[in-house]
């Protein structure tokens, strides 16, 4: 009951990360059946076009020993060399029937995962060798249902092929008649309509169980709604921390900048709230940078610090409020603002000059 209750709250579908991680675990949809339908594919693939070749070459191995096999000498090899040409033959028709089908079987892995090469799977788990672990597995829904759904094809391809092998069987008799080369025909036309009548039923099945793996595969990786904001918090940062983080780059950035308050030319103020420092070197700068702004308690640390190193502080309450609002930090003043500053800048300059 438990298990279904959590399963019921698992309503989101999964997020791309969580697809990633089953995907590096190892954990993909694959369908057996659509393994099976490429198998059949390349069996079919051999019958159809190789198979008439690699008969005859067959034929002809046997023909000695079906039609004259009074005539094969025992001495001076003839024996061996006619039984080493049918297991050549019958050897490379197998090593090529065995080589496409493991071929077709990669392809249809391939085909339903993509390139896939992870070891996910194979990390050893000692917990894998318990008896209870494997009895837990056989009796499992999964096994049960890919123990239903073998029955049900087993039945299925049971019963086309006992409607094509009947009339075969029942002809059998006559076939006894016919020359070698004709009986194997007939069995080659025949074996090529089974597999392409088993083809269909199985292409059938395979586009079924596909969907379903596919439906059972991600709806066993469902999240529930407290998943889904738990890996958001972890991809994108804890609230909290991201707070905080940002309060520690705000402080060193307030720091960085008293310590620009002492290479001020000016600091002006509203007189109390805000408070906007100026450097100028007229051979340097085409134009006064702010190099300090804040307001209440910052302005009062910069106007602190200004007077600690004596830069002028000049009260003007328009200005400082329009520098504040339209110019950054470490950037020039607006064209705009050029006459009210050099004023400023100028009345320092003649105080300057006054004390000196």
């Amino acid at each position: 009951m438990a298990e279904e209750t959590e399963q019921d709250q698992k309503t989101e579908d999964a997020t791309s990360k969580r697809l990633s991680e089953a995907r590096d675990e190892g954990n993909l949809p694959v369908s057996r059946e659509m393994s099976s339908w490429f198998m059949t594919i390349g069996i079919l693939l051999v019958i159809a076009w190789l198979g008439p070749a690699l008969s005859k070459d067959l034929l002809l191995a046997l023909r000695p020993f079906v039609e004259k096999p009074q005539q094969i000498s025992i001495e001076d090899g003839g024996l061996q060399n006619a039984l080493m040409g049918i297991v050549t033959t019958t050897g490379f028709s197998v090593t090529l029937l065995f080589g496409v089908l493991v071929v077709m079987a990669i392809l249809g892995t391939m085909i339903q995962t993509g390139f896939y090469a992870g070891t996910g799977k194979m990390k050893f788990d000692l917990a894998k060798l318990m008896p209870s672990r494997g009895l837990s597995q056989l009796f499992s829904m999964n096994s049960v249902s890919e123990l239903v759904k073998s029955f049900f094809k087993l039945v299925v391809l049971g019963y086309v092929a006992y409607r094509v092998l009947t009339p075969v069987f029942q002809k059998l008799p006559s076939i006894v008649e016919i020359n070698l080369l004709s009986s194997m025909v007939f069995f080659h036309d025949n074996l090529t309509h089974l597999i392409t009548l088993l083809l269909l039923v199985i292409t059938v099945i395979a586009v079924a169980d596909i969907l379903y793996v596919r439906h059972r595969y991600f709806k066993g990786l469902r999240m529930s709604k407290q998943e889904v904001k738990d890996e958001n918090k972890q991809m994108e940062g804890d609230p909290m921390v991201k707070g905080r983080l940002r309060q520690i780059r705000l402080e060193k950035s307030r720091r960085r900048m008293m310590a620009e308050v002492p290479t001020a030319s000016v600091v002006l103020t509203n007189p109390t709230h805000y408070a906007v420092a100026l450097r100028y070197e007229g051979l340097k700068m085409a134009a006064p940078v702010v190099v300090a702004k804040g307001v209440d308690q910052i302005a009062a640390r910069i106007r602190a610090a200004a007077e600690e190193h004596d830069v002028p502080l000049v009260s003007n309450p328009p200005l400082t409020r329009a520098l504040y609002e339209a110019v950054d930090l470490d950037e020039p003043i607006q064209p705009e603002h050029y006459r009210a500053v050099a004023e400023v800048i100028s009345y320092v300059y003649k105080l300057k000059n006054s004390k000196r």
